[in-house]
């Protein structure tokens, strides 16, 4: 397959994220440094390409993860790595709520605003951060917040979701802003306490 890629380049840390999960490139068509003489004479494609396609969506998860969201050197280095148009790669990033083509603070806490939780306390606590904090999807000091689709939590109303760069995502229930607070803490030891149905598509628009 002829790959066209972007004219842009992964960083270092963005490497690392998605070699973290994929392992090393072991050809320079891959995305390896180099390109040895056998990568001259073979390219790989056809049936082996396609059987790594299934690894898309992972990929994308250990890349934002890893940075924070998924630029366009990152996007590129994913598709170079499974031979995934670039096209096909932006369409999964932006097909999901939970990620994010546009660079954001490090650390992002959804807070669910679906029926269950809008009715106990989940718009409380938007609006509540709104005022003390920032307002949706600014950044309020190495954080941010965005309203979220349901996390599969309602018994444990109001529900939140942080992904944090680096470090294990976070799910809790019964969420309070001393909670989110304590999440975002660059030192937070903080853990799961529930499952969390995330990443959702998005909320369809009107």
């Amino acid at each position: 397959m002829d790959l066209h890629l972007m004219d842009a380049a992964p960083t270092e840390a963005e490497r690392a994220a998605v070699d973290g999960f994929l392992g090393a490139p072991e050809t320079g068509w891959e995305g390896g440094h180099e390109r040895s003489a056998r990568d001259l004479r073979v390219v790989r494609g056809g049936r082996e390409a396609r059987e790594r396609r299934h690894l898309l969506l992972p990929a994308l998860h250990a890349l934002q993860a890893g940075v924070g969201w998924i630029s366009r050197g990152g996007l590129t280095y994913v598709s170079q790595r499974l031979s995934v148009p670039p096209a096909e790669t932006y369409g999964v990033a932006t097909f999901y709520a939970m990620f994010s083509v546009e660079e954001r603070p490090p650390n992002v806490v959804h807070i669910c605003d679906d029926l269950a939780c809008r009715g106990a306390g989940g718009l409380a606590l938007c609006d509540e951060l709104t005022r003390d904090a920032a307002p949706e999807g600014a950044d309020a000091g190495g954080w941010a917040w965005a309203r979220s689709p349901c996390l599969g939590m309602c018994e444990q109303a109001p529900a939140v979701f942080a992904q944090r760069a680096g470090r294990p995502e976070v799910a809790l229930g019964e969420a309070t802003r001393a909670t989110i607070d304590a999440m975002v803490a660059p030192e937070s030891d903080v853990v799961c306490a529930g499952g969390v149905g995330a990443p959702q598509t998005l909320a369809p628009e009107g």
